[in-house]
């Protein structure tokens, strides 16, 4: 009998209030109310599909009581399986197992002990995540607890996978055929994985790229949270999957959306494209959340989930500086002539000066190929058609290609460059370099003296100026012949991040 009573007190989160009143007989009455939970949290799951309808688990939890309920409700479809919701109405208890019914199942729960829930109604209404729960259930010791919630209800599938490894690279836009949409490649992997964290034994790997709008500051890239939906264009809100037509090759494209997985006890090993499919990101107390609900091309379904840290790394950004640079004093200079645009539609010509410090020798018969220790910049200048052996004093703002411009810094890497930039060299090999996105050029001549200014801006914000004053030796590129290649020390290193890097590294170089 103790045992029993002191159960019973369990379930008392906010007493009924016990007043007592004096009458002529000194007599005392208990005046009862309904035991009330306070509702501080919820999660919920969707089970699947138990006899042509919906099975929910919804946890309602209080500061030391838990309400597991076992909901019949609606069917949710397999391909709306991130987005389930409870339909909104009334439900009873019920052991048939009808539409809109509590199964007895459900019960309350403290600590170890449970008391199953025998009778009673819930109303639940909801506005897309944000439930509200009244109502009143009848525990097994026939106690009866009023229920009222409004707060989130977020509601999860169960997961084939729960991911654990995941690696990723921003790689900015392509400003040419997608301007200001970001590609945010990323894989996911849970089993056997390389140093990379790609799957090389049993288990499973997603890799895909991500596509919305460009971030703020790509060294600070992160996925947006939202919801994605496969796409064959690249467009905010989708991840990228490959086009019908080719979707039967026999090579396996990692730029593409792919799914990958391994299971040697069955000689289980798949690889194939994602087809369509649902992808969630959002926020956790740990990182990110990362839900997948995918259709892939042999006509399965996989949904998984990862909970954790979303690394980006900067594939974007060009510059490898991290603070604002002044180059050193430049003790020596080239003006080159290049001609005129071979771009149809431009009527400029092209220039570039050649600024360096005494300690970095140029090859100006090989392609301006650099050896040495020290800071040089190239300038990209465009005048107009007619100036064929001198570059007018003025000023130059950094922009597009244009007569009175000079160069935006173009290209992926040293090797790769083009317009203006900054290079730092040591023992022969480029330690930084940075690519100027904004600022000017300033030009003066007083007799065979010119006098230089560069302020600009890099691609990581950083400020880089520098000054030179002196003459400039003049080299007319225009109608030279093809000069030979001289061997200077190889400047490009193995990209040494895995298939999945290599692979979208590769695509970007052509492009």
């Amino acid at each position: 009998m103790k045992k029993l009573i002191g159960l019973l007190g369990l379930f008392v989160l906010t007493n009924g209030a016990l007043s007592s009143c004096s009458n002529d007989d000194n007599t005392t009455k208990e005046e009862e109310k309904n035991n009330e939970i306070t509702i501080v949290s919820s999660t919920g799951t969707y089970l699947g599909t138990v006899q042509n309808k919906g099975k929910f688990a919804i946890k309602l939890k209080s500061n030391d009581t838990d309400l597991e309920l076992i909901l019949i409700s609606d069917i949710i479809a397999d391909k709306d399986l991130l987005d389930a919701e409870l339909k909104a109405t009334n439900y009873g208890v019920n052991p048939s197992g009808e539409l809109y019914t509590i199964s007895p199942d459900s019960y309350f729960k403290k600590a170890d002990a449970k008391l199953n829930i025998t009778s009673g109604n819930l109303n639940i209404t909801h506005t897309e995540d944000t439930y509200t729960i009244k109502g009143q259930l009848v525990d097994a010791q026939n106690v009866a607890f009023d229920i009222n919630y409004t707060g989130l209800l977020d509601i999860e599938p169960i997961y084939e996978t729960q991911y654990e490894i995941q690696n990723g690279w921003f790689w900015g836009d392509n400003q040419y055929d997608y301007p200001n949409v970001g590609e945010y490649m990323t894989f996911f992997t849970q089993g056997e994985a390389n140093k990379y964290g790609e799957l090389e034994g049993d288990g499973y790997h997603i890799s895909l790229s991500f596509f919305d709008a460009m971030p703020a500051k790509a060294w600070e890239a992160k996925i947006p949270n939202k919801t994605y939906k496969a796409s064959r264009e690249r467009k905010e809100g989708t991840f990228l999957i490959q086009s019908e037509e080719n979707l039967n090759q026999e090579k396996i494209d990692l730029t593409y959306a792919v799914f990958l997985q391994n299971k040697s006890s069955e000689s289980l090993k798949k690889a194939v494209y994602i087809t369509d499919g649902t992808i969630k990101t959002m926020d956790d107390a740990k990182g990110q959340q990362v839900r997948f609900n995918i259709e892939l091309q042999d006509g399965s379904r996989h949904v998984g989930k990862y909970t954790g840290k979303v690394r980006q790394g900067d594939e974007y950004t060009i510059s490898s500086l991290k603070a604002d640079r002044a180059v050193g004093a430049l003790d020596y200079g080239f003006i080159e002539y290049v001609g005129k645009s071979p771009i149809d539609g431009k009527e400029n010509n092209r220039w570039n000066i050649y600024l360096y410090n005494k300690g970095v020798t140029t090859y100006p018969e090989y392609y301006w190929a650099t050896e040495g220790t020290g800071e040089y910049v190239r300038l990209s200048i465009y005048t107009d058609v007619n100036a064929t052996t001198d570059i007018p004093a003025g000023v130059y703002p950094i922009g597009q290609e244009s007569a009175g411009n000079a160069g935006i810094g173009g290209g992926t890497e040293v090797g790769l460059d083009f317009g203006t930039w900054f290079f730092e060299m040591k023992n022969d090999d480029y330690a930084n370099s940075a690519p100027t996105r904004t600022g000017s050029v300033t030009i003066a001549k007083t007799g065979n003296n010119y006098s230089i200014q560069l302020n600009a801006v890099d691609d990581r914000a950083n400020k880089i100026t520098a000054d030179y004053s002196g003459a400039l030796t003049f080299h007319n590129s225009a109608k030279k012949p093809a000069a030979k290649a001289k061997t200077v020390k190889a400047t490009t290193k193995s990209f040494g991040k895995g298939k999945a890097f290599d692979a979208a590294k590769n695509l970007k170089n052509k492009r």
